[in-house]
């Protein structure tokens, strides 16, 4: 599991860790990543997305 790893990266730094996630997906049944980053929540096409509402937490499984 990667917990918010990208938010302390630079573009480069991100991209590098894409990439490495990438090259060692098929070595596991799962990968979690969580972040709050737009632009990297939509890489990945298989995601569970939480979103704060005034009546509590919403979750959506969007599926590959």
């Amino acid at each position: 599991m990667i917990d918010e790893g990208f938010g302390s990266q630079d573009v480069e730094g991100r991209q590098r860790l894409i990439e490495a996630i990438n090259s060692v997906r098929a070595d596991f049944a799962k990968i979690l990543v969580i972040t709050h980053m737009e632009e990297l929540r939509m890489l990945f096409s298989a995601r569970i997305e939480v979103t704060k509402t005034e009546r509590g937490s919403r979750v959506q499984v969007i599926a590959a």
